[in-house]
């Protein structure tokens, strides 16, 4: 997809991964955020604008009736959003990781860690957790200089580290070790700018 310059090829495309993915599966999962990075390449608004899309449409649930008392009416549960939630914090990261460095970083603050900061607390899915701990070591390591190649002042990294560091205090699984090593990317970066 990163070599067609038919934009109504690549939406259809998109739409045809995320109609077609199983979100319960941790491989299909990072093949779909693959795949997205890689498009991100060189159509990175149109993958933004895709991931909010899911987001808006896939992760919430669709209640019909007064004040949302019926059930939902795409027989979504609660299980299937959050799986839904960790495919596109997934592929948050592998989109900032493979989109064009000189593009990215005027995107990182102002869409995509917009998009993913609300789901830092209160995460009820331990594959949210995980994919979105991913999610942030990947950006870590495209804001990195040597992938950026210029320098930039990541406001939000401290953020990060916090969120890291509350997991570490709170896990003891593979989970922590996840948060440790996206913890050590990220003070990488806040070592290099001061």
């Amino acid at each position: 997809m990163r070599k067609s310059t038919k934009k109504d090829f690549v939406n259809k495309s998109l739409n045809l991964i995320f109609q077609n993915i199983n979100h319960s599966s941790q491989t299909e999962r990072e093949g779909c955020s693959i795949s997205l990075g890689f498009t991100a390449a060189s159509h990175l608004q149109i993958v933004l604008s895709k991931l909010e899309s899911v987001a808006k449409t896939d992760m919430v649930k669709k209640s019909s009736g007064l004040m949302g008392f019926v059930k939902d009416k795409t027989g979504q549960t609660d299980a299937d959003i959050e799986k839904v939630k960790a495919t596109v914090m997934l592929c948050y990261g592998f989109v900032t990781l493979y989109a064009p460095p000189e593009l990215i970083v005027s995107r990182v603050e102002a869409t995509i860690l917009r998009s993913i900061n609300p789901h830092f607390s209160n995460i009820k899915d331990p594959t949210v957790k995980q994919n979105l701990i991913r999610a942030t070591e990947l950006i870590g390591k495209a804001l990195h200089p040597d992938h950026i190649r210029q320098s930039y002042n990541f406001s939000n990294c401290s953020d990060l580290v916090n969120h890291m560091q509350t997991y570490m205090k709170a896990e003891y699984t593979e989970m922590r070790v996840l948060a440790l090593k996206t913890s050590t990317v990220l003070v990488k970066i806040e070592n290099l700018e001061n």
